[in-house]
Protein backbone atom coordinates (compact mmCIF):
# COMPACT_ATOMS: atom_id res chain seq x y z
CA UNK A 1 0.00 0.00 0.00
CA UNK A 2 0.88 3.81 -0.41
CA UNK A 3 1.05 6.88 1.50
CA UNK A 4 0.76 10.58 0.77
CA UNK A 5 1.79 12.55 4.15
CA UNK A 6 1.03 16.20 3.21
CA UNK A 7 0.12 18.89 4.96
CA UNK A 8 -3.85 20.00 5.41
CA UNK A 9 -4.21 20.84 1.47
CA UNK A 10 -7.40 22.72 1.88
CA UNK A 11 -4.88 25.84 2.15
CA UNK A 12 -4.01 27.68 -1.10
CA UNK A 13 0.15 27.48 -1.80
CA UNK A 14 1.88 25.91 -5.18
CA UNK A 15 3.09 23.25 -2.86
CA UNK A 16 -0.06 21.91 -2.19
CA UNK A 17 -1.12 22.52 -5.47
CA UNK A 18 0.72 20.15 -6.52
CA UNK A 19 0.47 17.53 -4.29
CA UNK A 20 -3.39 17.73 -5.09
CA UNK A 21 -2.85 17.05 -8.32
CA UNK A 22 -0.19 14.15 -8.01
CA UNK A 23 -3.39 12.57 -5.81
CA UNK A 24 -6.08 13.37 -8.24
CA UNK A 25 -3.70 11.72 -11.03
CA UNK A 26 -3.20 8.47 -9.29
CA UNK A 27 -6.57 7.97 -7.79
CA UNK A 28 -7.58 8.78 -11.35
CA UNK A 29 -4.98 5.88 -12.71
CA UNK A 30 -6.66 3.47 -9.98
CA UNK A 31 -3.00 3.65 -7.81
CA UNK A 32 -3.99 3.24 -4.25
CA UNK A 33 -2.73 5.46 -2.14
CA UNK A 34 -4.12 7.56 1.07
CA UNK A 35 -3.50 10.91 2.15
CA UNK A 36 -2.76 11.57 5.71
CA UNK A 37 -2.12 15.03 6.86
CA UNK A 38 -2.64 16.77 10.36
CA UNK A 39 -5.41 18.82 11.19
CA UNK A 40 -4.86 21.51 14.17
CA UNK A 41 -8.50 21.03 14.82
CA UNK A 42 -8.98 16.83 15.52
CA UNK A 43 -5.27 15.72 15.56
CA UNK A 44 -2.32 16.51 17.88
CA UNK A 45 1.20 16.06 16.54
CA UNK A 46 1.52 12.91 18.72
CA UNK A 47 -1.49 11.58 17.84
CA UNK A 48 -1.00 12.29 13.92
CA UNK A 49 2.42 10.23 14.58
CA UNK A 50 0.59 7.27 15.86
CA UNK A 51 -2.27 7.39 12.85
CA UNK A 52 1.29 6.81 10.76
CA UNK A 53 2.69 4.25 13.13
CA UNK A 54 -0.51 1.94 12.50
CA UNK A 55 0.59 1.90 8.87
CA UNK A 56 1.52 -1.18 7.53
CA UNK A 57 5.38 -2.03 7.63
CA UNK A 58 6.97 -2.29 4.11
CA UNK A 59 4.59 0.15 2.69
CA UNK A 60 5.74 3.07 0.72
CA UNK A 61 5.18 6.57 2.25
CA UNK A 62 5.35 9.48 0.30
CA UNK A 63 6.20 12.87 2.83
CA UNK A 64 5.94 16.40 1.59
CA UNK A 65 9.44 18.17 2.75
CA UNK A 66 7.17 20.89 4.37
CA UNK A 67 6.13 18.75 7.50
CA UNK A 68 9.06 16.23 7.34
CA UNK A 69 11.14 18.31 9.79
CA UNK A 70 8.44 17.89 12.44
CA UNK A 71 8.93 13.83 11.80
CA UNK A 72 12.74 14.38 13.02
CA UNK A 73 12.57 12.40 16.03
CA UNK A 74 11.01 9.70 14.44
CA UNK A 75 12.37 9.44 11.22
CA UNK A 76 15.02 6.63 12.25
CA UNK A 77 11.78 4.60 12.96
CA UNK A 78 10.17 5.33 10.14
CA UNK A 79 13.05 4.85 7.76
CA UNK A 80 13.61 1.02 9.13
CA UNK A 81 9.89 0.09 8.62
CA UNK A 82 8.94 1.74 5.42
CA UNK A 83 10.25 3.21 2.00
CA UNK A 84 9.82 6.44 2.83
CA UNK A 85 10.19 9.10 -0.66
CA UNK A 86 10.04 12.53 0.45
CA UNK A 87 8.89 15.18 -1.95
CA UNK A 88 10.86 18.45 -1.66
CA UNK A 89 9.41 21.76 -3.18
CA UNK A 90 12.27 23.39 -1.09
CA UNK A 91 13.80 23.17 1.97
CA UNK A 92 12.05 24.51 5.00
CA UNK A 93 15.24 25.80 6.53
CA UNK A 94 15.57 28.36 3.66
CA UNK A 95 12.27 30.02 4.30
CA UNK A 96 12.95 32.75 6.18
CA UNK A 97 17.13 32.70 6.08
CA UNK A 98 18.72 32.84 2.64
CA UNK A 99 21.85 31.21 4.11
CA UNK A 100 19.44 28.59 5.94
CA UNK A 101 18.09 28.08 9.37
CA UNK A 102 20.67 25.96 10.94
CA UNK A 103 19.22 24.30 13.31
CA UNK A 104 15.99 23.06 10.80
CA UNK A 105 18.94 22.75 8.23
CA UNK A 106 20.60 20.36 10.20
CA UNK A 107 17.08 18.23 10.56
CA UNK A 108 16.68 18.50 6.94
CA UNK A 109 20.50 17.51 6.36
CA UNK A 110 19.60 14.24 8.13
CA UNK A 111 16.43 13.68 6.90
CA UNK A 112 16.70 13.84 3.20
CA UNK A 113 19.91 11.73 3.87
CA UNK A 114 18.23 9.13 5.72
CA UNK A 115 15.40 8.84 2.63
CA UNK A 116 15.46 6.04 0.48
CA UNK A 117 14.95 8.43 -2.19
CA UNK A 118 14.20 12.32 -3.03
CA UNK A 119 11.77 13.90 -5.66
CA UNK A 120 12.19 17.65 -6.30
CA UNK A 121 10.45 20.42 -8.39
CA UNK A 122 13.14 22.15 -10.38
CA UNK A 123 16.82 21.20 -11.40
CA UNK A 124 17.76 24.14 -9.05
CA UNK A 125 16.26 22.85 -6.15
CA UNK A 126 18.19 19.49 -7.03
CA UNK A 127 21.69 21.83 -6.53
CA UNK A 128 20.25 23.12 -3.54
CA UNK A 129 19.68 19.87 -1.64
CA UNK A 130 22.60 17.75 -3.02
CA UNK A 131 24.20 20.27 -0.91
CA UNK A 132 22.68 19.77 2.33
CA UNK A 133 23.23 15.72 1.57
CA UNK A 134 25.72 13.90 4.04
CA UNK A 135 26.01 11.38 1.29
CA UNK A 136 25.82 11.44 -2.60
CA UNK A 137 22.01 10.78 -3.38
CA UNK A 138 20.25 10.60 -6.98
CA UNK A 139 17.22 12.74 -6.75
CA UNK A 140 14.57 12.95 -9.32
CA UNK A 141 13.25 15.66 -10.60
CA UNK A 142 9.59 15.98 -11.62
CA UNK A 143 8.42 19.90 -12.05
CA UNK A 144 5.15 20.98 -11.79
CA UNK A 145 2.57 21.44 -13.96
CA UNK A 146 0.12 23.86 -15.59
CA UNK A 147 -3.65 23.62 -15.17
CA UNK A 148 -5.55 22.98 -18.57
CA UNK A 149 -7.66 26.26 -18.40
CA UNK A 150 -4.77 28.16 -19.15
CA UNK A 151 -4.09 26.80 -22.09
CA UNK A 152 -7.42 27.83 -22.91
CA UNK A 153 -7.11 31.06 -22.82
CA UNK A 154 -4.16 33.92 -24.16
CA UNK A 155 -3.44 36.98 -22.79
CA UNK A 156 -4.53 40.06 -25.42
CA UNK A 157 -3.07 43.13 -24.70
CA UNK A 158 -5.92 45.31 -23.32
CA UNK A 159 -5.78 49.22 -22.53
CA UNK A 160 -4.96 49.58 -19.04
CA UNK A 161 -1.81 49.99 -16.97
CA UNK A 162 -2.30 47.16 -14.34
CA UNK A 163 0.49 44.73 -12.23
CA UNK A 164 -0.17 41.95 -11.11
CA UNK A 165 1.24 39.16 -8.57
CA UNK A 166 0.02 36.32 -7.15
CA UNK A 167 1.13 34.54 -3.95
CA UNK A 168 0.60 34.23 -0.08
CA UNK A 169 1.61 37.59 1.87
CA UNK A 170 4.64 36.46 3.46
CA UNK A 171 8.50 37.99 3.62
CA UNK A 172 10.50 36.32 1.37
CA UNK A 173 7.37 37.60 -1.45
CA UNK A 174 9.09 40.74 -0.94
CA UNK A 175 5.53 42.86 -1.96
CA UNK A 176 7.46 45.51 -0.28
CA UNK A 177 9.68 46.04 -3.54
CA UNK A 178 6.34 45.86 -5.88
CA UNK A 179 4.60 48.78 -3.76
CA UNK A 180 7.88 50.47 -3.39
CA UNK A 181 8.11 50.13 -7.81
CA UNK A 182 5.11 52.06 -8.02
CA UNK A 183 6.89 55.32 -7.35
CA UNK A 184 9.02 54.69 -9.99
CA UNK A 185 6.45 54.46 -12.77
CA UNK A 186 3.78 57.08 -14.03
CA UNK A 187 0.92 57.85 -11.54
CA UNK A 188 -1.36 55.51 -14.08
CA UNK A 189 0.29 52.42 -12.80
CA UNK A 190 -1.59 49.99 -10.37
CA UNK A 191 -0.63 47.14 -8.41
CA UNK A 192 -3.06 44.38 -7.52
CA UNK A 193 -1.94 41.75 -5.07
CA UNK A 194 -3.98 38.37 -4.81
CA UNK A 195 -3.06 36.14 -1.55
CA UNK A 196 -4.12 35.34 1.53
CA UNK A 197 -3.89 38.22 4.17
CA UNK A 198 -4.85 39.32 7.74
CA UNK A 199 -4.52 42.83 8.52
CA UNK A 200 -3.39 41.98 11.85
CA UNK A 201 -0.37 40.11 10.34
CA UNK A 202 2.34 42.10 11.42
CA UNK A 203 4.52 41.67 7.85
CA UNK A 204 0.76 42.90 6.07
CA UNK A 205 0.46 45.43 8.74
CA UNK A 206 4.29 46.88 7.87
CA UNK A 207 2.88 46.62 4.02
CA UNK A 208 -0.15 48.79 4.69
CA UNK A 209 2.05 51.14 6.37
CA UNK A 210 4.40 50.97 3.88
CA UNK A 211 1.36 52.17 1.45
CA UNK A 212 0.20 54.97 3.63
CA UNK A 213 3.87 56.16 3.74
CA UNK A 214 4.26 56.44 0.13
CA UNK A 215 0.55 57.79 -0.51
CA UNK A 216 -0.47 54.94 -2.84
CA UNK A 217 -3.72 53.74 -1.18
CA UNK A 218 -5.24 54.96 -3.94
CA UNK A 219 -2.92 52.96 -6.05
CA UNK A 220 -2.69 49.37 -4.58
CA UNK A 221 -5.59 46.59 -4.27
CA UNK A 222 -5.31 43.51 -2.10
CA UNK A 223 -8.17 40.92 -3.32
CA UNK A 224 -7.50 38.62 -1.05
CA UNK A 225 -7.07 34.35 -1.57
CA UNK A 226 -9.14 33.92 -5.40
CA UNK A 227 -10.24 30.27 -5.53
CA UNK A 228 -11.98 29.99 -8.21
CA UNK A 229 -9.25 29.38 -11.23
CA UNK A 230 -11.82 31.01 -13.77
CA UNK A 231 -12.09 34.40 -11.85
CA UNK A 232 -8.32 34.38 -11.34
CA UNK A 233 -7.35 33.95 -14.81
CA UNK A 234 -9.90 36.81 -15.46
CA UNK A 235 -7.95 39.12 -13.51
CA UNK A 236 -4.67 38.40 -15.05
CA UNK A 237 -6.36 39.17 -18.55
CA UNK A 238 -7.00 42.25 -17.49
CA UNK A 239 -3.52 42.52 -16.53
CA UNK A 240 -0.85 44.33 -18.63
CA UNK A 241 2.35 42.80 -16.46
CA UNK A 242 3.36 39.67 -13.90
CA UNK A 243 5.33 40.88 -10.84
CA UNK A 244 7.06 38.56 -8.91
CA UNK A 245 10.20 39.91 -7.04
CA UNK A 246 10.56 37.09 -3.75
CA UNK A 247 13.44 36.86 -2.12
CA UNK A 248 13.16 32.94 -2.85
CA UNK A 249 11.61 30.05 -4.26
CA UNK A 250 11.43 26.45 -4.68
CA UNK A 251 9.30 26.94 -8.52
CA UNK A 252 7.05 29.76 -8.59
CA UNK A 253 3.96 27.94 -10.04
CA UNK A 254 1.98 30.91 -10.19
CA UNK A 255 4.75 33.01 -12.33
CA UNK A 256 4.38 29.80 -15.23
CA UNK A 257 1.08 30.27 -15.08
CA UNK A 258 0.80 33.79 -16.03
CA UNK A 259 3.50 33.33 -18.75
CA UNK A 260 1.56 30.69 -20.13
CA UNK A 261 -1.32 33.15 -20.36
CA UNK A 262 1.24 35.61 -22.49
CA UNK A 263 1.47 38.11 -19.45
CA UNK A 264 4.86 39.55 -20.19
CA UNK A 265 6.55 38.81 -16.72
CA UNK A 266 8.93 40.74 -14.46
CA UNK A 267 10.78 38.77 -11.82
CA UNK A 268 13.85 38.18 -9.57
CA UNK A 269 17.21 37.20 -10.97
CA UNK A 270 16.55 33.61 -9.09
CA UNK A 271 18.40 30.59 -10.72
CA UNK A 272 15.28 28.74 -10.95
CA UNK A 273 13.27 31.53 -12.37
CA UNK A 274 15.93 31.58 -15.07
CA UNK A 275 15.35 27.69 -15.60
CA UNK A 276 11.49 27.65 -15.40
CA UNK A 277 10.82 30.63 -17.19
CA UNK A 278 12.80 30.27 -20.38
CA UNK A 279 11.28 31.10 -23.72
CA UNK A 280 8.61 33.38 -22.75
CA UNK A 281 8.56 36.79 -22.68
CA UNK A 282 10.11 37.75 -19.44
CA UNK A 283 12.74 40.35 -17.60
CA UNK A 284 15.13 39.36 -14.73
CA UNK A 285 15.60 41.98 -12.39
CA UNK A 286 17.75 42.95 -9.15
CA UNK A 287 14.68 43.19 -6.28
CA UNK A 288 16.86 45.97 -4.59
CA UNK A 289 16.67 48.17 -7.70
CA UNK A 290 13.40 49.35 -7.71
CA UNK A 291 14.88 52.18 -11.05
CA UNK A 292 15.77 49.12 -12.73
CA UNK A 293 12.38 47.24 -12.01
CA UNK A 294 10.47 49.97 -13.23
CA UNK A 295 12.13 50.19 -16.46
CA UNK A 296 12.05 46.21 -17.33
CA UNK A 297 8.28 47.06 -16.27
CA UNK A 298 7.89 49.82 -19.19
CA UNK A 299 10.48 48.06 -21.48
CA UNK A 300 8.20 45.12 -21.68
CA UNK A 301 4.47 47.11 -21.57
CA UNK A 302 6.39 48.12 -24.84
CA UNK A 303 7.11 44.86 -26.46
CA UNK A 304 4.94 44.04 -28.95
CA UNK A 305 6.04 40.77 -29.31
CA UNK A 306 3.84 37.42 -28.61
CA UNK A 307 5.43 34.12 -27.11
CA UNK A 308 3.76 31.07 -27.17
CA UNK A 309 2.71 28.95 -24.20
CA UNK A 310 4.40 26.00 -25.60
CA UNK A 311 6.63 25.37 -23.07
CA UNK A 312 4.63 24.16 -20.21
CA UNK A 313 3.80 20.93 -18.95
CA UNK A 314 -0.13 19.70 -18.44
CA UNK A 315 -0.83 18.26 -15.26
CA UNK A 316 -1.15 14.88 -16.92
CA UNK A 317 2.23 14.78 -17.78
CA UNK A 318 3.37 15.47 -14.57
CA UNK A 319 1.68 12.96 -12.98
CA UNK A 320 2.95 10.14 -15.16
CA UNK A 321 6.08 11.02 -14.31
CA UNK A 322 5.70 10.95 -10.75
CA UNK A 323 4.08 7.65 -11.25
CA UNK A 324 7.24 6.47 -13.10
CA UNK A 325 9.59 7.56 -10.17
CA UNK A 326 7.79 5.61 -7.63
CA UNK A 327 7.62 2.50 -9.83
CA UNK A 328 11.32 3.21 -9.67
CA UNK A 329 11.43 3.47 -13.78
Amino acid sequence: MNYFITPDLNSISGGNKYDQNILSYLYQIGFKVTNIYPSSSSLTMLNFLNTIYKIPKDSIIIIDGLIAAKMYSVFNNLVRKYRVIILIHHPVSYEKNKYGDIALKLKERKIFSEAHSLITVSKTMKKTVQRMLNNKKFIDVVHPGVDEDYFKNNHDKKHGYNLICVGSIIPRKNIESCIKTLTYLDEKWNLSIVGKYKKSDPYTHSLYNLIDDLNLSHRVKFLGQIEDNNNLIKILLESQIYICLSHYEGYGMANVEAATLGLPVVVSDLPVFRENLKGFKRKYVNVDNCQEIAKAIEDLFRDQTVRQNERSTRWKEVGFKFKQVLDGQ
